[in-house]
């Protein structure tokens, strides 16, 4: 029976692929023993119980990028955390030990890698992470979601490009429906004010267009201010245009669209490129080394998406790329046969296989 630890959170771009791969690894290995660790506070502690696995948590936290005295407290707790993460492997006595990059995942897979424990890090970005950087020499391996990703590694760290582990919802696919054209826009769980914004002007001037219907996900933080303006502009009367705070079956939603409008975090990527779907990328400017710009470029480089800065994004502006895009079926079915090229199959597999030879060693 294998034990297995997988430390991910902060971020549903770093809970997802751990649950992805322990979804792996149960589905491979029934009785196999897994353990979460996480980040106290964090959102991995619903999302981890909810999927059904037992998590424990460290007081950690990420740095902040800029010179202040609540980074001194950081880096005191972070070490505190790495002997609390020692104790915490020393007692559950796992065969692997994965992480997904990010703060929460770095005291757990540094412990394993004093402890002379089999470990390896998924980096799901197109350039790492510090936390991956920092890791990439004292794991066993490291996973890259984009092959771009190993120039910002140490020499001498191994590593393999595996893509993006993903849940069993986006490995099945699911069928487009065929009326009317379909945009799907969101700017992840709390909500993006700016694309929001742009999303509204955009319903307004599609009041012209029969055959276009819009869904937003505005976000819990945005959804009272969004639904309001929604309503004051007499938008909630059509059928064709919705509003919802959040979308609890993507992968449904995106295999129902056309055309989507997102951010471009990794995660969100992986799910464009399971679905294949062409997307307008509006990355946003608030992530730390500037990673989504640089996932959206990677995309829009081999014509596989479409990147609109936030300080170009306007109401005017999207719905011109929008409506260009929606009259223009041979460009998105370029861009969905090179986004689906992104997408690998046999992700969760390789990593499956690299976890078993990692328990060898």
């Amino acid at each position: 029976m294998m034990k297995l630890v997988v430390s991910c959170g902060g971020t549903g771009g770093h809970i997802m692929p751990g649950l992805a791969i322990a979804d792996t690894v149960r589905r491979n290995d029934p009785r196999a023993e897994i353990l979460f660790v996480g980040a106290r506070g964090g959102m991995e502690e619903d999302l981890v119980k909810k999927a059904g696995y037992r998590i424990k948590v460290l007081d950690v936290e990420g740095l902040i990028r800029r010179l202040t005295l609540k980074n001194i407290r950081v880096l005191i707790n972070a070490r505190r955390a790495v002997g609390e993460a020692e104790k915490l492997l020393l007692d559950f006595a796992p065969d692997v030990v994965c992480g997904t990059g990010g703060y929460a995942s770095f005291p757990t897979l540094l412990a394993a890698a004093r402890l002379g424990i089999p470990s390896a890090v998924h980096e799901s970005n197109a350039v790492p992470g510090l936390a991956v950087r920092r890791l990439a020499r004292r794991v066993d391996m490291v996973w890259l979601n984009f092959a771009s990703a190993a120039d910002a590694l140490p020499r001498g760290a191994r590593y393999s490009v595996v893509g993006n582990p993903m849940r069993e919802s986006w490995r099945t696919p699911v069928l487009r429906a065929k009326t009317g054209k379909r945009v799907l826009a969101f700017g992840g769980s709390l909500g993006a004010e700016k694309i929001n914004d742009a999303v509204l002007d955009l319903m307004c001037a599609a009041r012209e267009k029969q055959d276009v219907s819009v869904l937003l996900a505005s976000g819990k933080r945005e959804y009272e201010r969004v639904f309001a303006e929604f309503s004051s502009r007499s938008l909630s009367g059509e059928p064709r245009f919705r509003v919802v705070p959040f979308i609890h079956d993507m992968a449904r939603e995106m295999a129902a669209a056309d055309l989507v409008v997102c951010r471009a975090g990794a995660i969100t990527l992986s799910e464009l490129s399971a679905a294949r779907r062409a997307a307008i990328l509006v990355p946003s400017p608030n992530v730390t080394g500037d990673h989504q710009r640089k996932n959206a470029a990677a995309l829009a480089g081999v014509g596989a998406a479409v990147l609109l800065d936030e300080n170009e994004l306007s109401g005017e502006t999207l719905t011109g790329r929008v409506f260009a895009l929606l009259e223009d079926a041979n460009t998105r079915e370029a861009m969905e046969c090179a986004v689906g090229k992104f997408f690998n199959p046999r992700a969760n597999q390789t990593i499956y296989e690299d976890i078993l030879k990692l328990r060898r060693i």
